[in-house]
Parts: C-alpha cells; structure tokens; sequence
C-alpha cells in the first residue's frame, strides 16, 4: 500500500511538528491547495450569485 496523505493532513502534520514549522513550506502549501478552489468559485460565480438571489425577489 502506498503511503498518501490528503492536504490538510500533511498541513496539519507540518504545523504539529516537533523541531519547528518551516513558514515558506507550510504557506506555499496552502497556496497550492487554496487555487483549485479559487478558480472554481470564480468560474462559477455568475451561478452561485443567481442561485443565493433567486429566493430573494419579492413579487
């Protein structure tokens, strides 16, 4: 089997370290995981504000 890990597993193993937390390492990390993320939500963001406004039109 091999040994994977999620994201925020490594994340959360790199803060818990014991001789310390490597900054760069631990934020270019989150960087990396926070990007798929931004890029969805901005794709997709004409939809998520009409589906949040569609209950909102009184009438």
């Amino acid at each position: 089997a091999v040994d994977a890990k999620t994201a925020p597993l490594v994340i959360s193993e790199m803060v818990g370290a014991i001789d310390g937390v490597d900054w760069g390492i631990l934020f270019a990390a989150a960087t990396l995981q926070l990007v798929p993320i931004l890029v969805f939500v901005i794709l997709v963001q004409k939809y998520l504000i009409a589906g949040l406004t569609a209950g909102t039109v009184k009438g």
